[in-house]
């Protein structure tokens, strides 16, 4: 008798457990075979719940700088009334002084917001500024006509050849930082990453903007070639608009209207990076939803393995404790016979 009363004990406790934790088993040793396969996807589902959460915060970066270069590209569609574009072409025909002058200053004005803008943040780091995100991205430097625009540091418009250009080139085109998103993240046989496994999280604002001089000696970078404009107009004389000669006797209008063609050429690589930007926000968008449909579908199965049918364990519950109490009931009867035997 004692030892059935103990297993119905057991089989009571168990189904309280059951019912409690709603579990199917809670150790190794109840079900080797589904605490295995338990494992596997709960180890499973931990990494793709880090991929997740890395994929979630480089998606957020991402979409901050898109925001933040659509700004720019508006800034400088020459199809959108009072953009940097349609205002040059203004400055290009204005005789009047003031006309002139008050351009080159709202040209001055747009340079820098368009820095100010790409000096966006994400969190506490600059979304532009590549691994290095706690530096400012872009900084001015100076006034007046040697007022030179800075990249974490170094000068944008670098001469080709120069130590800074060379500089400018690597961030450009070798800095990267490459996070696992759930796209492979393997390595070769050196243990080196295979870098088309993960997914390069940097964003170069030189990239964006340009950088160096071209054959002309002037700046590829598009706020510097906005505030050499702007400054050129706002040194036209204020009561006839006429264009300062330089030292060498050349009027500044040549250098302006060269100026306003390269303006152009850059504008339209502006768009091309915001396009290139655009895919890989979409991209990390398509590889988020991937990533949570993942999380679910392993979260679904755990719980399929897990989790027990409550109803069924209640059920069994009830059983359980009924037997129970049928044991308690039947030893109360032979212990009280057995009390009275003793007592006579």
């Amino acid at each position: 008798y004692r030892v059935n009363l103990n297993k119905s004990t057991l089989r009571l406790n168990s189904a309280r457990d059951t019912v409690l934790t709603e579990r199917n088993f809670n150790s190794y040793a109840e079900d080797p075979a589904a605490a295995a396969q338990s494992f596997q996807l709960r180890r499973s589902f931990m990494q793709v719940d880090s991929q997740l959460a890395i994929s979630e915060a480089v998606t957020r970066k991402f979409n901050t700088a898109y925001s933040a270069l659509d700004n720019v590209v508006n800034l400088v569609d020459n199809t959108r009334e009072g953009s940097a574009m349609s205002a040059v072409m203004t400055g290009a025909t204005a005789t009047t002084g003031s006309g002139r002058t008050a351009l080159g200053q709202e040209l001055l004005q747009l340079a820098d917001s368009i820095i100010e803008t790409m000096n966006c943040k994400y969190g506490d780091h600059f979304v532009f500024s590549g691994a290095d995100g706690l530096e400012v991205t872009f900084t001015w430097q100076g006034t007046g006509e040697n007022r030179q625009l800075m990249y974490r540091g170094i000068p944008v418009d670098a001469a080709t050849g120069s130590a800074d250009c060379n500089t400018l080139d690597y961030l450009s085109t070798e800095e990267s930082r490459f996070v696992d998103i759930g796209i492979g993240l393997e390595e070769d046989e050196n243990g080196d990453l295979i870098e088309t496994s993960a997914f390069d999280s940097v964003l170069q604002g030189i990239n964006a903007l340009g950088y160096g001089e071209d054959a002309d000696g002037d700046p590829k970078n598009i706020a510097s070639i906005i505030y050499r404009m702007g400054y050129i107009l706002s040194e036209c004389d204020e009561e006839t608009g006429e264009w300062k000669v330089d030292a060498n006797g050349v009027s500044q209008q040549e250098e302006f209207m060269r100026l306003m063609d390269k303006l152009n050429a850059s504008a339209t690589s502006l768009k091309k990076d915001h396009v290139h930007l655009t895919t890989k926000a979409d991209y990390l968008a398509k590889n988020q939803n991937l990533l949570e449909d993942t999380a679910y579908t392993l979260n679904e199965q755990i719980i399929e393995i897990e989790q027990c049918d409550l109803a069924d364990a209640i059920t069994s519950f009830s059983w359980a404790q009924y037997c129970y109490n049928a044991a308690l009931k039947m030893g109360n009867s032979i212990l009280s016979e057995s009390l009275m035997d003793y007592i006579r």
